[in-house]
């Protein structure tokens, strides 16, 4: 395990010296005393970053804002908060809905839609992402 390398202690974040939000790639290990100090907290007010990202996520929904994965077939207005129906993802979606109830699988779902060269937001359909799109519910 990396020493702190501010205090000597166990490490337990990668601290970014230059924030990545600034282009900062570059992290050096901190335990987490020393890391809440680094962003101007006490030792003891500083909290992890996985309750870190449930409270920016809360604010987020609480302000409207969008998070999580841009759900297929949509794109983001030009307010950066509203969806707006993007026509060839939504005949994609639709098409994955028709082929399931025809009864392929979700493999050859994935096949025929490559095969036919509908577009998909990567280079190609995967089984996952049709996977993923049949389990969301339809509107």
């Amino acid at each position: 395990m990396a020493e702190c390398f501010e205090c000597g202690a166990e490490a337990t974040c990668a601290h970014h010296v230059i924030p990545r939000s600034r282009g900062g790639t570059k992290t050096v290990p901190l335990c987490g005393g020393c890391h809440g100090l680094a962003h101007g907290l006490s030792r003891a007010t500083w909290q992890d970053t996985p309750t870190l990202t449930r409270e920016a996520l809360a604010r987020k929904r609480t302000r409207g804002e969008r998070v999580g994965e841009l759900p297929l077939g949509w794109t983001v207005g030009a307010d950066g908060v509203t969806l707006i129906e993007n026509p060839d993802e939504a005949r994609a979606v639709a098409d994955v809905h028709r082929i399931r109830a025809e009864g392929l699988s979700v493999r050859a779902i994935a096949d025929e839609l490559n095969r036919r060269g509908v577009p998909a937001r990567g280079e190609r359909w995967h089984a996952t992402t049709v996977q993923r799109l049949l389990r969301r519910p339809t509107t």
